[in-house]
């Protein structure tokens, strides 16, 4: 019979560490194989939960086996060599799924702001163009779109991603990409300029990030019935970034003035990809060596347009007023 010192908590620590704890049930023993394959049928939500068991458990629950095992059961594919608590992010926040609300004009307007001039009106089925392709997951089996009146309109949705530390702690390490993305196309008889942005807001402070960046579209007169999808991916971008701002505007190019609906979208997107992460480099030492940021870069199977953010100053009567404008870059 093995006799345990409760003289000090250290001996209670060691004992615990150094036994089959967690790995009886019913006076049974059961195998740590056995108890791994048991717990990849737990809800992923509640295997942080188990960790408290004891240590063994803990030691379970924090493995990349067990967390592997859930992603390939999910996804089908074989998962990079990442640290446990990357996959549990991936399973139980939404930050890898889409962050946008009404995507097709479902809700009406609801969730977006209209930032300048124009009207935006809602169409279902889309008026002078081909119907949305019901079978693109982005469109979420609705018909609708978003479309312009009278010429063109501006538009924009805040993601607010907290202060959750923990996903702090993921982005500012491992940068995973940026993904936005939308559905464009136009009335028959219409063309467009569709121009699509993503700002990024720093924890701390109020202000944008001093650039954003962006995709322009150019749909033809009589050739943009079609359905087209923009897309941009952000590679590098600042630490602490606290909130995600998608715009879009569309301008008609309408050769016979009818003031009619022209510009149309739907089916946005913005989340942040998964799949872009990479295991860290280490140095000589073993030590993770983190990614450094130097500046916005992003790719587009768009025209780039970067907006950047400067200082305008005007004189009056002798006096100097600043005001922060952002003109935009054509790379």
């Amino acid at each position: 019979m093995e006799i345990l010192d409760l003289k000090t908590p250290y001996a209670i620590q060691n004992y615990v560490k150094n036994t089959k704890n967690g790995l009886y049930l019913n006076n049974m023993y059961i195998p740590e194989e056995i108890i791994l394959h048991i717990l990849t049928f737990v809800d992923p939500k509640e295997l942080l939960k188990c960790s408290l068991v004891c240590h063994n458990w803990n030691r379970f629950i924090k493995s990349y086996t067990l967390w592997s095992t859930l992603y390939r059961r999910k996804y089908h594919d074989k998962p990079k060599q990442l640290p446990w608590y990357l996959f549990y992010c991936l399973f139980n926040t939404n930050y890898f799924n889409n962050l946008l609300k009404n995507g097709n004009g479902e809700m009406d307007l609801s969730y977006w702001r209209i930032l300048h001039n124009g009207k935006c009106i809602i169409e279902d089925p889309p008026r002078g163009a081909h119907p949305l392709p019901l079978h693109v997951p982005e469109f979420n089996n609705q018909g609708g779109c978003f479309a312009t009146h009278n010429g063109n309109y501006w538009k924009m949705q805040n993601i607010n991603l907290g202060k959750n530390s923990f996903f702090h702690y993921i982005t500012n390490r491992y940068k995973p990409h940026i993904y936005l993305s939308e559905w464009t196309a136009c009335k028959y008889d219409c063309g467009c300029i569709y121009t699509l942005r993503c700002g990024l807001v720093r924890s701390g402070t109020c202000d944008l990030y001093r650039r954003k960046a962006g995709a322009v579209h150019h749909v033809n007169v009589k050739e943009g019935s079609k359905w087209e999808k923009v897309e941009i991916i952000i590679t590098e971008y600042p630490n602490d970034i606290e909130e995600l701002i998608f715009e879009h505007e569309a301008h008609d190019i309408n050769e016979y003035r009818t003031y009619d609906s022209g510009g149309k979208v739907a089916g946005c997107v913005l989340k942040f990809l998964f799949d872009s992460i990479e295991p860290l480099p280490t140095d000589k030492n073993g030590i993770d060596k983190y990614k450094m940021f130097s500046e916005l870069k992003y790719d587009t199977n768009g025209k780039k347009q970067t907006q950047e953010k400067r200082i305008d100053t005007t004189v009056i009567r002798g006096s100097y007023y600043q005001e922060f404008k952002f003109v935009n870059i054509l790379d």
